[in-house]
């Protein structure tokens, strides 16, 4: 077993922030205009940053907390031991809001005269801001976007988000509900996520509204929370034909995860407690998930040992340059079903969405169903177990990290050499805000729950 000997934080930090800077880099426009006449290019623009934000950075460092991969080097071991600074996600709120400002001024410059153009960006503004808000608690809202407007956005409650990402979709569907002869130009090919359909759009919008609505079963209560997440359901997702998926050229644009192996291999590997879950369930995923380790068999290192013979990335989402990630599946949709169904005591109806939710997994990852592997996977109907598969399938997307906090499964033991001994619960306010905006709510406590989560 290999062992990387950790190196301090303060040099790692620096590290961090130089490498991070570049990786964050990847998929931008060093020549965005900054005057357009349409919204087509303010559309792809937005749409590649929407990507490179639910495939880049935030979600990688935290797939380290929930311990589907591990950290064995520099930044990424910081992060497995939970040593967070206010530094190290300034890219992340940055690209966040950077592609906000573009969906801004569609919804705002071309909204009147292209509604669909309109009713795409309000619901690519409710994704990343979502991000936004599920990492970091308070973020600004209905003061951002402003430019030189405004320096000092006021950060906005989570609850008020949350209600804003709600208000926002139900526009979007009424934006795309309007007729193709309301519209001065259609998307087409700059719509990089569906080639200008509507109809995809308007089910991702309730999809949304069902995620949002199942996040509150705390706040609103579990079967009111569950009865709304049903209602919203009715209208999204049908099959993995309409999953929103992040596509990769393979040239300037890779998938994220694939290049930030290639130019930092070894810093992190699969995690043991989800590589052990797999392989004790005989899981048929394992394979895709994770590579061979340096034994020639499959391996996950834990939060205590930064070992670098461990399995690394496997081929399904970090294949190669062009491999696609997906950022909203038909699984989610299936297994926000089957919770809802549980809340409310229709245990039958949750075995059948939770099983369903596994084949939609199986067939995103490997290809094909598995229907005995997926009637063993749903043969519990529980809250734990329903959470613990979508943690299986969801990996690469932030849900399970959500879910974690939201729900206490699956269950994760800390990190035992870290020094708090708990699993971050959110972000640090970055540094870049605590600095410069005089309204920032700032936050330094990663173990303060966010409002949702209490």
């Amino acid at each position: 077993m290999k062992k990387i000997i950790y190196i301090p934080i303060i040099v790692a930090g620096l590290f961090l922030n130089s490498c991070q800077h570049e990786l964050d880099t990847f998929n931008e426009n060093p020549n965005s205009p900054t005057t357009v006449t349409s919204p087509k290019t303010l559309l792809t623009g937005a749409e590649i940053g929407t990507i490179n934000n639910g495939a880049g950075n935030l979600t990688r460092e935290i797939s380290l907390f929930t311990q589907h991969t591990n950290g064995n080097q520099f930044q990424s071991l910081d992060a497995t031991n939970y040593f967070l600074t206010e530094l190290d996600n300034e890219g992340d709120w940055a690209n966040i809001y950077q592609a906000g400002v573009n969906l801004n001024q569609i919804i705002k410059q071309f909204g009147s005269g292209y509604p669909y153009y309109s009713g795409m960006a309000k619901i690519l503004m409710a994704i990343n801001i979502g991000y936004a808000t599920d990492a970091w608690g308070d973020v600004p809202f209905t003061e951002a976007f402003q430019g030189d407007a405004n320096f000092s956005p006021k950060f906005d409650s989570q609850q008020s988000v949350i209600t804003q990402i709600q208000s926002y979709l139900d526009s979007a569907i009424t934006d795309l509900s309007k007729p193709t002869s309301a519209n001065l130009g259609l998307p087409a090919s700059d719509d990089i996520f569906y080639g200008g359909d509507t109809d995809k759009w308007k089910k991702l919008a309730y999809a949304m509204k069902a995620r949002y609505a199942m996040r509150l079963t705390q706040r609103d209560g579990s079967a009111a929370a569950a009865q709304k997440a049903l209602n919203y359901l009715q209208n999204s997702f049908t099959s993995s034909s309409d999953n929103l998926v992040a596509k990769f050229d393979g040239g300037n644009n890779q998938n994220l995860w694939y290049a930030f192996n290639n130019q930092r291999g070894g810093y992190m590997s699969m995690g043991k407690y989800f590589v052990d879950l797999l392989q004790n369930n005989s899981d048929p995923r394992l394979s895709y998930y994770a590579a061979l380790d340096a034994s020639n068999g499959y391996s996950g290192s834990a939060p205590e040992d930064a070992n670098s013979d461990a399995s690394p990335f496997g081929s399904y989402f970090a294949g190669g340059p062009s491999t696609s990630n997906i950022l909203f599946s038909y699984s989610e949709i299936k297994f926000i079903e089957a919770e809802a169904q549980f809340r409310l005591g229709n245990t039958a109806s949750a075995q059948t969405a939770l099983k369903a939710a596994v084949s939609a997994s199986l067939i995103d990852v490997t290809g094909s169903d598995n229907s005995a592997f997926a009637t063993t996977a749903s043969g519990t109907v529980s809250l734990q177990n329903i959470i613990t598969q979508k943690y299986l399938a969801l990996f690469t997307t932030m849900e399970p990290y959500n879910d974690w906090r939201r729900t206490g499964f699956p269950v994760l033991t800390p990190n035992q050499n870290s020094q708090s001994k708990k699993i971050p619960l959110r972000l640090m306010t970055p540094k870049s805000e605590r600095t410069l905006n005089n309204n920032a709510t700032v936050v330094s406590d990663v173990s303060s729950p966010v409002w949702w989560d209490n």
